[in-house]
């Protein structure tokens, strides 16, 4: 049995082998009519754009139901010999989206799939081969394509299963507290827009290089690609802009109308957004089976990349604790919608690092989490691992001099791990970038007892830049008794844009004037084992999986900034951390 393992640019492939299909107007070709396998259909939509379709039909005759893929990443009229669930009594529909593979128009990532999401499962429903339940999977933008079609209630959708994917597409993957995730828009963006180009037009992308281009806005065309409708939007968004509004899903939970088999791992640049998910849907399904047969499995995973370096066991096999129980999920929700498909699985399972086990919890994050906070100390000397920086869970009790250090965004911090895609992703020893005096370290003495944690963690920075706006980059260690120290969790943050959550436009800030911010590092679970010592790093950059603040103002002005970071007794920096008992 075969499966489609999901990554950045297109290895999300499903197709084995090519076969050319020649249809058209929604009719099916097909060399077997008495017993027919595989057809081919070019599927209408509503505006009159045919989308590519191949049906692989299971033995017998007769209604059958079927499973949905809506795929980006397939080559023009190619199609698998056979599916993964050829095994099994279903058809299997995989439709490439607009813009994609053999289908006609034109792509803008994400918001053409609601729509055509919509119309595909119509069509699969009123076929004469489709009992009429359906089922959706995929990862990554197929993922997404299941949330978006899912907006729309149709008619027989019993279950869907989006993997490493969020529903928040106005955030990750575009942007993060207002940074632009500037090595996926590049390599992911313009990379699946170039590879949909007839092959006269395509161009060789050379991602590391422009990534370093000014202005961001010119990327597209100093590519080679001419002008990206979508390239200028992405740039532009702001938490106000409708079209913003329209790539957020957070809304759209009470029009599921079926259970969600939820997947994503501790590294996958989604991560945040699919916990979200996974407890909207918890909370807020529109039916009893929604909210009660939704399942979640966070691993120790990428996105569909390495992890790197940090130990994690023996028992982390996708096959195991995704793919088998995502087909049992499948099936038993196709064959009856009104029973559990998973009856002895857990809503969510996740794995800790540290001790390098499986854990169960209801809802996230997980009961019992109490927070705990590590208070930032030093001399004033936290530069680098040498330097004199601490953490402990004592506050400290008068002045402590302030960190500084200069930040130049033409020798920013490289993207060594963390919640990337497209570039360094997973953990690695972080020894090397601690030695830049542009990174502070903070760390307590080795721990007398495991320190267990699992939850949302947060980073409350008093800081001051000599710029009108700058970024801070945060990042919690577990460094081990031999010194190796692998990153587990990470924040970032544009000053300008640090009441963001609360929907207010971008406002400079005032230079060498202290600000309290509050940097969201998402989520982790790792136990901290007795002798290891827990850090923090803060930073000012994180290239090139995000794009350099200049602190000028302007988008082609480099300038240098002054940071300070402050840690005395009315200005307490520090970490919060999900303890469990």
């Amino acid at each position: 049995m075969s499966h489609f393992h999901p990554m950045c640019m297109g290895l999300a492939l499903l197709c084995a082998s090519s076969l050319l299909a020649d249809a058209a107007n929604g009719n099916a070709t097909n060399a077997d009519a008495a017993q027919p396998r595989l057809k081919t259909y070019q599927v209408p939509m509503r505006d009159g754009v045919r989308l590519f379709t191949s049906v692989h039909f299971p033995k017998g005759e007769g209604r059958f139901p079927a499973i949905v893929v809506r795929n980006l990443y397939r080559a023009a009229g190619a199609v698998a010999e056979s599916s993964p669930f050829d095994d099994l009594p279903v058809c299997y529909v995989e439709q490439d989206v607009r813009g994609s593979g053999a289908s006609e128009g034109e792509w803008y990532p994400w918001l053409q799939e609601i729509e055509d999401g919509e119309d595909c499962l119509k069509w699969v429903a009123d076929q004469p081969w489709c009992n009429g339940r359906i089922a959706m999977t995929g990862g990554s933008y197929l993922g997404a394509a299941q949330w978006f079609a899912a907006s729309c209630s149709p008619k027989g959708l019993v279950a869907i299963s989006p993997a490493i994917c969020p529903l928040t597409y106005d955030e990750t993957p575009k942007r993060r507290n207002g940074l632009v995730c500037l090595k996926l828009f590049i390599d992911w963006g313009l990379g699946v827009w170039n590879q949909n180009l007839p092959p006269e037009r395509r161009v060789t992308l050379k991602g590391d290089e422009l990534a370093w281009h000014l202005p961001l806005a010119e990327i597209d065309e100093a590519a080679g690609l001419g002008k990206v409708g979508f390239w200028k939007d992405w740039l532009t968004m702001t938490p106000r802009s409708a079209l913003w509004r329209k790539m957020s899903l957070k809304t759209i939970i009470p029009n599921v109308p079926c259970p969600a088999y939820i997947q994503s791992g501790w590294f996958d640049i989604h991560v945040k957004g699919v916990l979200e998910g996974f407890m909207a849907m918890r909370r807020d399904a529109p039916t009893q089976e929604g909210r009660a047969f939704t399942r979640c499995v966070i691993g120790p995973w990428t996105h569909g990349q390495d992890l790197g370096e940090l130990p994690r066991g023996d028992d982390f096999s996708l096959e195991t604790h995704y793919y088998i129980p995502l087909r049992r999920f499948l099936m038993g929700l196709l064959q009856n919608p009104q029973a559990d498909p998973l009856p002895n699985e857990p809503p969510l399972k996740y794995f800790m690092f540290g001790s390098n086990t499986w854990m169960s919890a209801d809802s996230w994050p997980p009961p019992g989490a109490r927070e705990r906070t590590l208070f930032l100390h030093s001399g004033g000397a936290a530069n680098t691992l040498h330097g004199d920086g601490s953490l402990s869970w004592e506050p400290p009790k008068g002045d402590e001099k302030p960190d500084t250090y200069v930040y130049d965004p033409a020798n920013p911090v490289p993207t060594n791990g963390g919640h990337s895609i497209c570039c360094t992703s997973g953990s690695h020893d972080q020894r090397k970038v601690e030695e830049r005096q542009d990174v502070l370290v903070y760390t307590t003495a080795p721990l007398t007892a495991d320190v267990t944690i699992a939850g949302k963690l947060s980073l409350i920075l008093h800081a001051a830049t000599s710029a009108t706006d700058t970024d801070f980059v945060a990042q919690l260690i577990d460094v081990f008794p031999d010194g190796r120290a692998f990153n587990l969790a990470d924040g970032v943050l544009r000053a300008s844009y640090r009441h963001e959550s609360d929907g207010v436009a971008p406002e400079p800030v005032v230079p060498n004037e202290p600000i309290s911010y509050t940097i969201d590092m998402w989520s982790i679970a790792n136990c901290f084992k007795a002798g290891h010592r827990i850090r923090l790093e803060i930073t000012s950059s994180n290239f090139p999986q995000f794009d350099r603040n200049l602190n000028s103002g302007s988008d082609r002005e480099i300038r240098t900034a002054r940071q300070q970071v402050f840690h005395d007794a009315t200005r307490l920096s520090c970490l919060r951390l999900p303890v469990l008992p």
